[in-house]
């Protein structure tokens, strides 16, 4: 490359040109990056193998495996779960029958905080937000007749609940016969998700959260308890939602992996020992370039954590693998069927970024949980672009662009920067109890609304040819008896199971949790003998007490 002929060719090019008329606005990412009229090989810097390489070797920018989706196609993975265990388990079963090759459980609101519906707090909110999975019975209803040796699952529950609706799952498959050492799954188990993303109720300090979701990895995996589980999975697309940008969304994630590998290793254990199971969980939002640039970015970075502050021996410690889904908060109420363009370019993205997994979101999902209808086009949308397109012909198709590797360089470094400025207040334990991360929170969520208000950031029947709510779409109900079901189930479980033997279990786990010993063992032998969810989160904060997060700063 005659690099002094570029530099007088593009500085003859900009003179010609220098009066070129423009819109008058300002050409930045959604990050805020500012963005050159042109990019050259004179914008992207270091060596090609340092610095991009091959798919399958380190630095992993162009993807974890060599032949990416040559060998196998991203995992589509949908979001199920309304009204009860039985309809979540109906909803499983069509996708599957249309190609659906990864199951999903968004539990309800109640499961999420560790509520039995036949407390007093919100029965109302009964499968109204995913799936109610209070006890092990619901687990049954939920996997009826699925192959759960063949094909994997996600349980969306994190460190306040994994452990008993976790225990419950690996219960039910031994009940079944299953070795639960060859289970495939994903728990997600984050604290961010749980405290950032959404604010619970009657929540625990973050240091035990901390600790609860170090609990679970441990168990799983370096203890070879379910060795093929990924036993959390970090969600920054959840933090995405409050309106953190790209480059934040990153920080957060990888900030917070490094408190979570730092526990484990206090433990005892070796970074090779469990870090390959850990999961990632990103968004696919609006900007397209920018979108793909952050997974390549996001597989150097972790690559260079795991093998300069870790020392990771195991080539497969630095493989990041991730899974997108298309972002829940571009999508409106207005002209919902424009929602299904949306999705599909935000599909696009995470595709030609190189997912392992995609969840594309459904286009009622602004007025309602999903239907029916809008769950096949969000699956058959997955299945054009793999069937349809030949995106998949070829590895990280976009690379060599010189405005692609120039961004991912970019967003690279701000996120090393970031990742520097959240560690300064230490933990993320920490951050969280400082206040830190809310404030940065609640500042993203400002610069987005003032964005929207002045019409910076755009949306098409919002701030741009706006139109009314759209009063034809179907709204897709839940089932109004399913609190009355829900109740009745725990009832029935309560009249049959051993309540002396599992009052002694849940002295034993008080008693765990006071000497700071891994709850796993002692959370298998409870939902074994029928503990519910509500009562063993009950006894969390028995011992932990509730935490009030600094949300006022």
């Amino acid at each position: 490359m005659d690099v002094e002929k570029i530099k007088r060719e593009r500085e003859n090019w900009e003179k010609k040109f220098e009066k070129a008329r423009e819109r008058d606005i300002e050409f930045k990412t959604d990050s805020g990056i500012p963005v050159k009229r042109l990019y050259t090989p004179l914008d992207v810097k270091g060596e090609y193998t340092e610095k991009v390489g091959f798919p399958g070797q380190p630095p992993y920018t162009r993807g974890p495996y060599p032949n990416m989706y040559r060998g196998r196609v991203w995992t589509m993975r949908l979001f199920s779960g309304h009204g009860t265990p039985e309809e979540t388990n109906e909803r499983w079963k069509f996708l599957y029958k249309h190609g659906e090759t990864g199951f999903s459980a968004a539990v309800d609101a109640l499961t999420f905080n560790g509520i039995d519906p036949t407390n007093e707090d919100g029965a109302a909110e009964v499968g109204t937000s995913g799936v109610p999975l209070y006890c092990i019975d619901s687990m049954f209803a939920l996997t009826k007749d699925i192959p759960i040796d063949k094909i994997s699952v996600a349980l969306v529950v994190e460190p306040f609940t994994s452990a008993p609706v976790c225990s419950m799952y690996f219960n039910m498959a031994k009940m079944k016969g299953y070795d639960i050492r060859n289970l495939m799954g994903t728990t997600q188990n984050d604290i961010l998700t749980m405290t950032v993303g959404y604010i619970p109720y009657k929540n625990v300090p973050p240091n035990h959260l901390l600790r609860l979701a170090c609990d679970f990895i441990e168990w799983t995996v370096p203890m070879g308890n379910v060795p093929k589980w990924h036993p959390i999975n970090f969600t920054g697309y959840n933090y995405r939602e409050g309106g953190i940008d790209a480059v934040q969304e990153l920080g957060f994630v990888f900030a917070s992996a490094c408190s979570h590998i730092e526990n484990i290793i206090a433990r005892g254990w070796t970074v090779d020992d469990f870090v390959n199971r850990l999961a990632f969980h990103l968004s696919a939002h609006k900007d397209f370039f920018e979108e793909i640039a952050k997974y390549r970015a996001a597989r150097r970075i972790w690559a260079k954590l795991m093998k300069d502050r870790y020392d990771a021996q195991d080539p497969r410690s630095m493989q990041f693998r991730f899974h997108v889904q298309t972002a829940g908060s571009s999508l409106t109420a207005q002209l919902p069927k424009i929602n299904i363009i949306r999705t599909t370019i935000q599909a696009l993205e995470a595709t030609l970024g190189g997912c392992q997994s995609l969840h594309t979101n459904s286009y009622d999902e602004a007025i309602c949980l999903p239907s029916k209808e809008a769950a096949l086009i969000a699956l058959r949308t997955q299945q054009v672009i793999s069937d349809e397109t030949r995106i998949v012909n070829t590895v990280d198709p976009l690379a060599g662009s010189y405005y692609v590797e120039w961004l991912t360089d970019e967003i690279e470094e701000r996120v090393w920067d970031y990742i520097e400025e959240i560690e300064r207040t230490g933990s993320i334990d920490k951050a969280l109890s400082t206040g830190w991360l809310y404030k940065e929170m609640r500042d993203a969520f400002h610069k987005r609304q003032r964005r929207m208000e002045k019409g910076e950031e755009i949306s098409i029947g919002v701030n741009k040819y706006p139109v009314p709510y759209d009063d034809v779409t179907d709204v897709f109900r839940t089932n109004e008896e399913a609190m009355k079901i829900e109740v009745e189930r725990i009832k029935t479980l309560k009249k049959k199971r051993d309540n002396a033997k599992l009052e002694s279990i849940f002295d034993k786990l008080r008693k765990v949790l006071e000497k700071e010993e891994n709850v796993m063992p002692v959370m298998m032998e409870a939902t074994k003998e029928g503990a519910t969810v509500g009562e063993i989160c009950d006894i969390y904060r028995e011992i932990y007490g509730i935490w009030e997060p600094p949300l006022a700063i």
